[in-house]
């Protein structure tokens, strides 16, 4: 019998919502909120998951699970482990997490990384990082059918900043940047992010159809932003806004990649990504609400740099790039019915086996 204790944290998405399941790049920094799954081992057969936060208790023997339920991803990732394991495997396990629940901190991914931590280590597998994250993603998106993309699960497997190609042959890169200022701000609104996605994710394919008629070489990889911009500007259908919005991220994206390559940012141009990553979210996307904006004004007014959106939008959280202001700029944010957390770049899945 052993006890394992498997740790992983969540996200923040410096650049790129709502293009990694397009296939495109992201860039991601693992934040100091995590989720721990704590377990024991032993030889009756049964694994059973006390989730403390959700006062929830989840009970199965080890067999393969059907997936019945919506996020099932104690039973979806088990079940990918579940030929590896001893016959008679049992564990119980507590599940443990500060990770703020469907505010763009991918909490979900978080938690199945910390799953596939445990499991790999409980059938001894010794998985490499990326096979690992990539488990994690088919727990997650294959598996359970859920329509985001594979940003998620590596950003929380690898931890620190994290330049990734969501493609084949899913490139992936550690950058050096180490960013300062992190606050995320909840605006307290629920949003509902998989329905979300699913729906942005059709009237961007809509968006592609339209820019392939007009062009059957077009490719959201290598296309211009001032193609599609000139052909929305002919044709305001939400398809071509989104596709504006994604190029433009895009474009965000690999400036903000070369530039961390070659030099260490400045804040102040940190700060112009940031502000022209949000410029699409809000324009071109249109996920921002009346209220998150004004709380944008109110973390400016206090002293942040810049602030864009977090996760899929239409309530949620934001960042607010606060470098040197931190505590003010929380402040503010409380101050004007929100939330705010201070945070801190961290490490990825950590896994201690005693």
């Amino acid at each position: 019998m052993v006890e394992i204790i498997s740790s992983s944290p969540g996200r923040v998405c410096l650049f790129g919502e709502d293009v990694d399941y397009m296939g495109l790049e992201v860039i991601t920094i693992a934040v100091n909120q995590r989720i721990e799954v704590k377990g024991k081992t032993n030889n009756g057969g049964i694994i059973k998951f006390t989730l403390a936060d959700l006062d929830k208790e989840v009970k199965f023997s080890n067999e393969i699970q059907p997936l019945k339920e919506k996020r099932d991803y104690i039973r979806s990732v088990f079940n990918m482990f579940q030929e590896y394991l001893p016959k008679n495997f049992g564990a119980n396990v507590e599940v443990n997490s500060d990770i703020l629940i469907g505010k763009g901190l991918s909490s979900s991914s978080a938690f199945c990384s910390a799953l596939v931590g445990f499991f790999d280590n409980a059938a001894d597998l010794n998985l490499t990082k990326k096979e690992l994250a990539w488990k994690a993603y088919l727990a997650e998106v294959v598996n359970l059918g859920e329509p985001g993309g594979m940003m998620d699960q590596y950003a929380s497997v690898f931890g620190d900043m994290l330049y990734l190609e969501c493609r084949e042959p899913y490139k992936l890169e550690k950058l050096d940047t180490k960013l300062t200022g992190i606050v995320v701000c909840d605006t307290l609104a629920k949003k509902e992010t998989i329905q979300t996605i699913r729906k942005r994710k059709e009237e961007i394919n809509q968006g592609i159809e339209i820019m392939k008629e007009r062009d059957s070489s077009f490719n959201l990889q290598v296309s211009s932003f001032s193609e599609v911009h000139q052909a929305y500007e002919k044709n305001t259908s939400k398809g071509l806004q989104r596709i504006v919005a994604v190029i433009g991220i895009r474009d965000v994206v690999r400036d903000g990649y070369r530039k961390m390559k070659n030099q260490e940012l400045k804040p102040e141009e940190v700060a112009e990504l940031i502000d022209s990553h949000h410029h699409f979210q809000q324009n071109y996307f249109e996920n921002v609400t009346n209220q998150m904006q004004q709380l944008i004004l109110n973390a400016k007014n206090a002293g942040a740099l810049a602030c864009k959106l977090l996760g899929s939008g239409n309530g949620g959280s934001f960042l607010a790039y606060s470098p040197g202001k931190k505590k003010e700029v929380a402040q503010a944010i409380i101050r004007a019915g929100g939330n705010a957390y201070i945070l801190n770049q961290d490490k990825g899945l950590s896994v201690e086996v005693s």
